[in-house]
């Protein structure tokens, strides 16, 4: 990996290096189609050592210690009230987006939206909101459950449905279990995700699909604030009132082959 993906974070589009403290979490998800977030964290690390970057660590309610990035440049009298300054007005929209109840609103729009597209296809939801068993059947793990259990209406296929409208990526140990849950009810994974990447394999390989939307959805109504999230981040949400059309592709070519 290379140091100039992160590089060119810091800078404008002249070159010219900006004084703006970047969030760790925020560059990691920025560069998470490339690079996984340990090499993202290793090269911050790198280019801190090296005298190119600075950083400093900011507690954050509901957070917890967040770093923030900036050019060594502006690690100086000169700019440190203007550097803790917008170190403070990003904590306070991290905050925001970190709430529990804006956690729960955005997972809830999802959900929504992944079962009005599941009876599209043909599915009939069987069971739904933190299952933890089925048919009679419980689950490996009592602690863990899914979200939806559909079943199709003219093909054979149940399929066990795990949604995760979240920004920062599940524990392989998470998926593995959900993976093992949906064996024990004799039912297809299906992982609908905003990005879960690098865990396509152990999904593929269980014979399940991870169907991926690449960006944290909104309801209608919240267009202010995700565009405030998307311009101060450059983090990808949306607001939607449906799944993208190359999602629904993907769902419809998956079913066909079953």
């Amino acid at each position: 990996m290379s140091n100039d993906s992160i590089v060119r974070i810091f800078k404008d589009k002249f070159g010219r290096l900006k004084i703006i403290p970047r969030h760790e979490a925020a560059i990691q998800i920025r560069l998470e189609e490339k690079y996984s977030t340990s090499q993202v964290k290793t090269r911050l690390n790198n280019l801190e050592k090296s005298g190119f970057l600075s950083s400093r660590k900011k507690w954050i309610e509901g957070v917890g210690y967040s770093t923030f990035y900036f050019p060594k440049k502006f690690d100086n009298i000169q700019f440190n009230e203007k550097i803790n300054e917008k170190i403070e007005n990003s904590s306070y929209w991290i905050r925001r987006y970190s709430d529990e109840k804006n956690v729960k609103m955005i997972g809830g729009h999802l959900h929504d939206l992944v079962r009005a597209e599941l009876r599209a296809q043909g599915f009939q939801i069987e069971e739904e909101g933190n299952v933890k068993k089925f048919e009679g059947e419980k689950g490996v793990e009592s602690e863990h459950e899914l979200d939806i259990i559909a079943r199709h209406k003219t093909k054979e296929l149940i399929i066990g449905v795990e949604i995760k409208n979240e920004r920062y990526p599940t524990p392989k140990s998470e998926i593995i279990t959900k993976i093992r849950m949906c064996k024990t009810f004799g039912m297809v994974p299906v992982f609908a995700t905003r990005w879960l990447e690098m865990h396509r394999k152990v999904i593929e390989e269980s014979g399940g699909l991870l169907w991926q939307f690449k960006k944290q959805f909104y309801p209608r109504g919240y267009e202010e604030f995700v565009e405030i999230i998307r311009k101060r981040f450059k983090i990808p949400v949306q607001v939607a009132g449906n799944l993208p059309p190359e999602a629904i592709r993907e769902i419809e070519e998956w079913v066909l082959k079953q």
